[in-house]
C-alpha cells in the first residue's frame, strides 16, 4: 500500500462564513482522490502563521486557490504560502474560478498601462507570472488541481516508498549477514577447539 499524499489546501476559503464546511468539502475531494487534505483553519491557534507553515512543511505539495480575492489579484496570504512552499521544495498546483488573463480583469487604459500609469502585466496568465510561471497550469476547480497533484506526485510517492522498502531490505540483509558471520565465527572456533 502506498503512503497517502498530504496536500496543503491554500486559499481564502478560511475567510468564508462557512469556512469549516468548505474546508471539509475540500478535504473530502482530497480523500476521494486518495490524499489527505490539510486545511488551515486555526480559529483557536495562538500563532496561526506558525501553524500554517508547519502544515506546509508536513505536506507533500500545495493546492492553492488563486481566484481574485478583494480585488484584481489573489489573496496575499496564499501568495506567501505558495512562495514558502516553493522555497521548501514543495510542488504547487493551482486553481482559479476566474482564469481570465490579468488584462481582461484589469484592462489597460492606454499603451498597456492602467489609470495610474502602471504597466498591466500581459502574459496571458490569470495571475502574476511569479505565481503562474511558464509551464504551470491553472485548473478551473479544486478537483482539477488535486487531480493534477495526484498524477504528478504518484511517481514520487511510489519512488519514495520503494526507497524506504529498499533501505529496510538492506538493513535486514546487513543484520542477517552479521548474524551469519558471528555464527560462522563461533562454529569455526568450536571446530578448531575440538
Amino acid at each position: 500500500m502506498h503512503p497517502i499524499l498530504r496536500l496543503y489546501l491554500a486559499g481564502p476559503e478560511v475567510f468564508r462564513p462557512d469556512a469549516a464546511q468548505e474546508g471539509a468539502r475540500l478535504q473530502a475531494l482530497c480523500a476521494a482522490a486518495g490524499a489527505e487534505g490539510l486545511f488551515p483553519l486555526h480559529a483557536e491557534e495562538a500563532d496561526i502563521r506558525r501553524a500554517c507553515l508547519e502544515m506546509i512543511d508536513a505536506a507533500d505539495a500545495v493546492v492553492a486557490n488563486i481566484t481574485p480575492f478583494r480585488g484584481t489579484h489573489m489573496d496575499p496570504g496564499t501568495a506567501f504560502e505558495i512562495g514558502y512552499a516553493e522555497a521548501r521544495g514543495k510542488p504547487v498546483f493551482l486553481w482559479s474560478a476566474d482564469r481570465r488573463p490579468l488584462t481582461e480583469r484589469h484592462p489597460p487604459v492606454a499603451e498597456g498601462r492602467d489609470g495610474e500609469g502602471h504597466l498591466v502585466e500581459d502574459w496571458g496568465k490569470p495571475e502574476n507570472l511569479m505565481i503562474v510561471p511558464d509551464g504551470r497550469g491553472v485548473g478551473a476547480t479544486p478537483e482539477d488541481a488535486i487531480t493534477e497533484a495526484m498524477a504528478a506526485l504518484d511517481f514520487a510517492v511510489r519512488n519514495r516508498d520503494l526507497q524506504r522498502r529498499t533501505r529496510r531490505s538492506v538493513a535486514i540483509a546487513i543484520a542477517v549477514s552479521l548474524v551469519a558471520a558471528l555464527l560462522a565465527g563461533t562454529l569455526a572456533d568450536w571446530l578448531v577447539g575440538w
